[in-house]
């Protein structure tokens, strides 16, 4: 299959499959993106789950009812109509799971330019920009393509949870899938502040693992979930989306759980909000709406300036945690999601995938 993209159904996740695409001549100001690589994870997984739910599936429209799926990686233009943008120049940004894409490309600088194509201008702006992509070391490259897009979510979460003018200023953090990397990513940034008390709650199989990243003040298991105390303000992130397990812990800390964050779908085919949970109700955190709060409340300078040191900091731990993995061709691609749907895969493993090749 030459050139491919992974289409998905809409509304099952497990449904996938890579489909041909037929490239369509360009027109004025377009140009034509070969996707060198990008990154899959539980990241993405969350992305299809709730691909209605937060217009994921608009980003990349297929034409066979089905979505795209959204990913974050590199690419390089490959042809061009837009007088600004050259053959073989690097972008990294959010991208389909696909051999190639065509985007309209506005407001080119230096710095980089956003996809100015019209479905997309009701979406979030993050995810709209391309950035340059200059020459590193692969290694480097697996570090950004997979824990980048979701280090912003950790950074941003950090600063909610840690808020002293939250309502539950002062609670202690219970994360669940605590072996998540967008868990992890927050854990780092937890674990700078000395105020906050936080808890990685993960499956059995995972204690050790999580134990071992020393970035939590406890692990507990999910089958243990009775040894919180209850009477502990609390403050769930729940980067699981377990209904099951979302009732144990609203009835488990029905007296001091003071709010529950809704981040991801790990679990995604249990990830329907349960009927008649104990209070509070669970809110969900989308990431673009505290970029713009923050970008407000300290100014764009500031807050790139705060990220951009949190995030070397973090990328530098991160290059000797996890295993990064480089994978080639479609039916790696296929395999690979098909893993991540399946929870097949060790919390250690960082895995990239190069669309064309054997």
């Amino acid at each position: 299959m030459q050139d491919w993209a992974l289409s998905i159904a809409l509304d099952n996740p497990a449904d996938a499959r890579p489909v041909p695409l037929n490239p369509a001549p360009l027109v004025a100001g377009q140009v034509r993106l070969r996707i060198e690589r990008f990154a899959l994870t539980a990241n993405n997984i969350t992305y299809a789950t709730f691909g209605h739910a937060m217009r994921y599936w608009d980003f990349f429209p297929g034409d066979d009812g089905r979505g795209r799926l959204p990913v974050w990686g590199i690419a390089s233009v490959s042809e061009s109509e837009h007088p600004d943008l050259t053959v073989g120049s690097r972008w990294y940004g959010y991208l389909p799971a696909a051999s190639q894409w065509v985007m309209t490309p506005g407001d080119v600088s230096a710095r980089g330019w956003t996809d100015v194509a019209e479905h997309r201008q009701p979406l979030p702006p993050v995810y709209n920009r391309y950035l340059p992509a200059e020459p590193q070391t692969l290694a480097a490259e697996q570090v950004r393509m997979v824990l980048q897009p979701l280090y912003i979510t950790a950074f941003l979460l950090d600063q909610v949870v840690a808020d002293p003018e939250q309502p539950w200023s002062g609670a202690q953090v219970l994360s669940t899938s605590a072996s998540s990397k967008t868990a992890i990513a927050m854990a780092h940034c937890l674990a700078q502040r000395e105020d906050v008390t936080h808890i990685g709650l993960t499956s059995a199989r995972n204690v050790a693992f999580v134990e071992g990243l020393d970035l939590y003040d406890r692990v507990v298991a999910y089958d243990a979930l009775t040894d919180l105390d209850a009477r502990t303000p609390s403050v769930i992130v729940d980067f699981a989306g377990d209904s099951s397990l979302n009732r144990q812990l609203h009835s488990h800390l029905s007296g001091g759980l003071q709010a529950n964050l809704r981040v991801g779908g790990a679990h995604w085919t249990a990830s329907a909000p349960p009927r008649d949970l104990p209070p509070p109700k669970p809110t969900f955190f989308f990431a673009p709406d505290h970029v713009l709060r923050l970008n407000k409340a300290w100014g764009r300078e500031t807050f790139e300036a705060r990220y951009g040191a949190a995030w070397q900091a973090f990328a530098t731990w991160a290059a000797d945690a996890f295993a990064f993995e480089d994978q080639q061709g479609v039916d790696a691609v296929e395999a690979t999601y098909k893993r991540l749907i399946k929870g097949d895969v060790s919390p250690h493993e960082a895995m990239t995938l190069v669309p064309t090749g054997e």
